[in-house]
């Protein structure tokens, strides 16, 4: 009888247990062991791990843990005076930018879309696997009409990879730069298509070269399942006269500038002039 199946909670003991997974596959090795693939719960990262290393968590408390966390990471705008309290921004008259999320992740898509849905922002999710996600870029685009593309999932490092500049060392990189390519043909402009791509230590460097307005993760490191979501919003709601700058989005996110980085693009928020919004424009 096999120790672990598919669907089952861990954590790693060679990482002290830091990060909590479930494992989405079981394959066969060249050895003929098992390896298990693993993907984070609160983190956009993807490993594979032998069974000795692995050591289960209780799903009860895992579900716990992450009910206790996620009402905090997703709440939209929170005061920082008055404790835990809501703080509602005012918006001048005008017209949010448009976001379509593509996913991996029917959980991580869930969160991102009950952010947007709290910020108003018009947003269309799917989830596609990252394999495939390339091959629908260019419809999904012209489908939905949106000016911002978030395309996300889980990615890592692979074990034993030196050259961190190649995407063959990355799980699900290369995929990320083909979708950002894919969109660039769709639309060159990048004031007119806002694109975030990327995961957990994804190949930053490939991804903005491909076209990228922000990508993750230029230190290599793990980032938050909400964060490119965050880097949507903040692009839809700044104002079309406004630069989003990346330390604007480092503030914003959990990851910080280490987790992702960009350049200064412009915001998509279109501002009703006086006259617009008496005629009720």
């Amino acid at each position: 009888m096999d120790t672990f199946r598919v669907g089952d909670y861990v954590t790693r003991k060679s990482y002290g247990g830091d990060i909590d997974f479930r494992i989405s596959e079981i394959a066969i090795g060249r050895s003929g062991r098992r390896v298990y693939i693993l993907k984070g719960l609160l983190y956009r990262i993807i490993a594979d791990s032998d069974e000795y290393d692995l050591q289960p968590r209780d799903p009860g408390e895992v579900q716990k843990e992450l009910q206790s966390r996620l009402p905090q990471d997703g709440i939209h705008h929170r005061s920082g005076t008055r404790g835990n309290s809501v703080k509602t921004v005012m918006r001048p008259n005008g017209k949010a930018g448009t976001i379509l999320h593509i996913d991996s992740s029917p959980d991580f898509l869930e969160m991102c879309m009950n952010y947007y849905r709290d910020a108003k922002i018009k947003a269309y999710g799917h989830v596609i696997p990252e394999s495939e996600q390339p091959g629908s870029i260019r419809s999904l685009l012209k489908s939905t009409g949106a000016d911002i593309l978030v395309v996300t999932g889980h990615d890592g490092l692979k074990k034993g990879s030196l050259n961190i500049n190649s995407p063959d060392s990355y799980r699900h990189s290369r995929y990320f730069i083909r979708s950002v390519q894919e969109a660039r043909k769709y639309e060159p402009s990048f004031d007119k298509l806002c694109i975030f791509a990327g995961a957990c230590q994804s190949y930053f460097e490939g991804i903005m070269e491909a076209g990228a307005n922000f990508a993750s993760s230029p230190g290599r490191i793990l980032i938050h399942a909400l964060d490119p979501a965050k880097v949507g919003d903040r692009v839809a709601l700044t104002d079309s006269r406004v630069f989003v700058t990346p330390e604007k989005i480092a503030k914003l996110t959990q990851s910080g500038i280490k987790g992702i980085g960009g350049i200064r693009t412009r915001g998509h928020y279109i501002v009703h002039s006086r006259r617009e919004s008496r005629r009720g424009l």
